[in-house]
């Protein structure tokens, strides 16, 4: 998911238009905008989540049920590294 997270980004950032998006993945657009925010989690959490490494209780629910600070520091303590 969060490499699915940084293409919609990058796409959204490209003028690609949300309903576009969402359409093409066959989703609502607020699926795409609760997940995007992946894309913007810490490089620490990002390597973690790709490396398989993260704390046992950092579901994808977890992450997408949650708006996520913009301070990095905050997430990782918010998620618990």
């Amino acid at each position: 998911m969060l490499i699915r997270a940084h293409g919609w980004t990058h796409d959204l950032k490209s003028g690609v238009q949300l309903m576009e998006v969402a359409r093409r993945e066959s989703v609502p657009g607020a699926f795409i905008l609760a997940r995007a925010q992946l894309a913007f989690l810490s490089l620490k959490i990002q390597a973690a989540l790709l490396n398989g490494t993260q704390p046992p209780e950092l579901t994808l629910k977890r992450l997408v049920s949650v708006t996520h600070p913009l301070d990095w520091s905050e997430q990782e303590r918010l998620f618990g590294f």
